[in-house]
């Protein structure tokens, strides 16, 4: 019976550093994504200066 819970805290273990791993991918994607759209809105204002 111990055998088995040792077992289960292992993979409820793995689970939650699984989830804090894509948490911390989402953060990482999601700071890109705001950069390059910081990035095209300074595009967009420069191009509309020059027209």
């Amino acid at each position: 019976m111990e055998e088995n819970l040792k077992w289960l805290w292992y993979a409820f273990g793995t689970a939650w550093v699984l989830h804090v791993l894509y948490l911390g991918s989402l953060l990482i994607r999601t700071k890109k994504l705001e950069q390059q759209l910081q990035n095209l809105k300074a595009l967009i204002e420069e191009n509309d200066r020059k027209t």
